[in-house]
């Protein structure tokens, strides 16, 4: 176990992200929004820090991308081990279908050891939503006013990254 604490924590979580260079032109980083994502302190609420404190979350890391109205948020956490990021996708799950978001749509994304897709309304207004696990690792980003099939390439590149830095 200690093992794999001290690889995950040795393990860069900003290289498991999103780059710009893999969005279409235009996007550029919003750093007010982006950076590590620690599991506890002042942005972090109590629901969140007994989340991860359960799950065996050792770090992630959050960037948002922006042109105009739309966004790209990608987010990567490490575990100390596999089913760390099982919990989380499963909480992600159950939270998602509590949001109330009409019109929101699911399915299974096809990414990663497990996966859900979610999905409402249409470009410009619109939402996608992907999550998956991947050993050690969560991840999932958020389109808005992005097309479904754009967050799922995105969703694909950022799980390439994933499996090449876990091995």
């Amino acid at each position: 176990m200690l093992v794999a604490a001290a690889a995950a924590a040795s393990l860069d979580p900003r290289s498991l992200v999103v780059r710009g260079a893999d969005l279409p032109s235009g996007y550029h980083s919003d750093p007010r929004e982006s950076g590590v994502r620690p599991n506890d302190g002042a942005s972090v609420h109590a629901t969140e820090q007994a989340l991860y404190s359960r799950s065996g979350r050792v770090t992630g890391y959050e960037v948002t991308y922006r042109r105009g109205t739309t966004y790209i948020r990608s987010r990567a956490d490490l575990f100390r081990t596999p089913g760390g990021p099982k919990v989380v996708l499963d909480w992600f799950d159950a939270e998602t279908k509590r949001s109330g978001i009409k019109g929101l749509r699911r399915g299974r994304a096809g990414i990663g050891a497990e996966s859900w897709i979610y999905w409402a309304g249409t470009p410009p207004v619109s939402v996608t939503l992907v999550a998956w696990r991947q050993g050690r690792s969560f991840a999932g980003i958020v389109g808005f006013g992005v097309t479904k099939r754009r967050t799922l390439e995105l969703a694909r590149a950022q799980q390439r990254r994933i499996v090449a830095a876990l091995r």
